[in-house]
C-alpha cells in the first residue's frame, strides 16, 4: 500500500513539474504546451477506443485519430492567434479571418459520413450505428476539451485561469476523497459510484472554496496582478465547477462501468491511464472558457 502510494506521488509530481513547465514556457511557439496537449490526445483517445469495443462493433480508431489530430491542431492554430505572448508564425496570417466552428463543424460532418463510409466498405452491417457513434463519440469526448485548453490559454490572464480551473477540479476531487474516506457516513446511492458519500462532496466543495481565496491571496501579493474571480464569484464560480468536476469524474465511470474495466488503463504509474487523470478536467475546461467567454462579452472584467 505505501509503495503504491509512493508511485502515486512520484508519478503526480512529474506530471505537475512538467505541466507547469508546459503552460509557463512561451518559446518554440509553445512547443512543450502542444506536445504535452497531443501526447494525452493520443493516449485518452486510444484508451477510449480500446474500452470501449464490444461484440456490438467498434471505433474506427485511426480514422478517429486523424480527426482529432485535426480539430487539436486547428484549435493550435487558433490558439497562436489570439494570444499576445509571443510573435505569431508569419505562415499564419493567412489563417487570421479562421473560422472555428465552420472547420469544426465541416469535421464533425466527415466523421460521421467517413465512419459511415468505411462502415459500408470494411464491415458487415451489424454494428453500424455503434461504430459510427463510438468514433464520434471519442472525438467530442477527448479533443474538444483538449482544443479549449488552448483556448483558455490565449487569454490575457490565462496562466490565473489555468491555475484556477485546475486547482478546483483538483481539490475537489482530493477533498472529496479524503472527505469521503474520514467522515463519508452517508452513501449517495448513485449505481455509477456507489462508494461516494455526501460529506465527501461536501469537502470537495469547501477545499475549492478555500483553494480559491489562497490563490487570490498569492497571486495578488506575489505577483501584484488583479485576480478576475474574486469575492462572491469566487465562491459561486468554485461551487459550480466543482458540482461539473463531480459530473465529469462519474461520467468517466459510467464508461468504465459499461465497458467493465477499473482503469481505463495502465500508462500512468499508479494512477491508471490518461482518460482516469483528464475525466473531469474534460468538462471543468470548456465550461469554464464559455463562463468566461460570456463575462467578457458582457463587458466584465477577465
Amino acid at each position: 500500500m505505501k509503495n503504491e502510494t509512493l508511485t502515486r506521488v512520484i508519478s503526480a509530481l512529474f506530471l505537475l513539474a512538467y505541466f507547469i513547465f508546459a503552460v509557463q514556457y512561451t518559446g518554440l511557439y509553445f512547443l512543450p504546451l502542444y506536445l504535452f496537449g497531443y501526447l494525452f490526445l493520443y493516449l485518452g483517445i486510444k484508451e477510449f477506443y480500446t474500452i470501449s469495443k464490444t461484440e456490438e462493433g467498434r471505433a474506427f480508431s485511426g480514422f478517429g485519430q486523424l480527426i482529432a489530430f485535426i480539430i487539436y491542431n486547428m484549435f493550435y492554430v487558433k490558439f497562436l492567434l489570439i494570444q499576445t505572448k509571443t510573435p505569431k508564425p508569419d505562415i499564419l496570417s493567412s489563417f487570421v479571418g479562421l473560422e472555428l466552428d465552420v472547420f469544426f463543424f465541416a469535421l464533425i460532418m466527415l466523421t460521421v459520413l467517413g465512419s459511415l463510409l468505411l462502415q459500408i466498405i470494411k464491415r458487415p452491417a451489424d454494428g453500424a450505428i455503434f461504430s459510427v457513434s463510438t468514433t464520434l463519440f471519442g472525438i467530442l469526448y477527448i479533443a474538444l476539451p483538449l482544443g479549449h485548453f488552448l483556448l483558455l490559454m490565449g487569454y490575457t490572464n490565462s496562466l490565473y485561469y489555468i491555475w484556477l480551473v485546475c486547482g478546483i477540479t483538483m481539490w475537489t476531487d482530493t477533498g472529496g476523497y479524503f472527505g469521503g474516506r474520514f467522515f463519508g457516513r452517508h452513501p449517495t446511492g448513485l449505481k455509477i459510484s456507489p462508494k461516494k458519500t455526501y460529506e465527501g462532496y461536501v469537502t470537495g466543495v469547501i477545499c475549492a472554496i478555500l483553494y480559491v481565496f489562497a490563490l487570490n491571496f498569492v497571486w495578488e501579493q506575489f505577483f501584484h496582478e488583479k485576480t478576475p474571480v474574486v469575492g462572491i464569484e469566487g465562491v459561486l464560480f468554485s461551487i459550480f465547477i466543482s458540482l461539473v468536476t463531480v459530473v465529469g469524474d462519474l461520467a468517466e465511470s459510467a464508461v468504465k462501468r459499461d465497458a467493465k474495466v477499473k482503469d481505463s488503463a495502465s500508462v500512468i504509474p499508479g494512477h491508471g491511464g490518461v482518460l482516469d487523470r483528464i475525466d473531469s478536467l474534460v468538462f471543468t475546461i470548456p465550461v469554464s472558457y464559455y463562463y468566461i467567454k460570456f463575462k467578457s462579452l458582457l463587458g466584465f472584467f477577465i
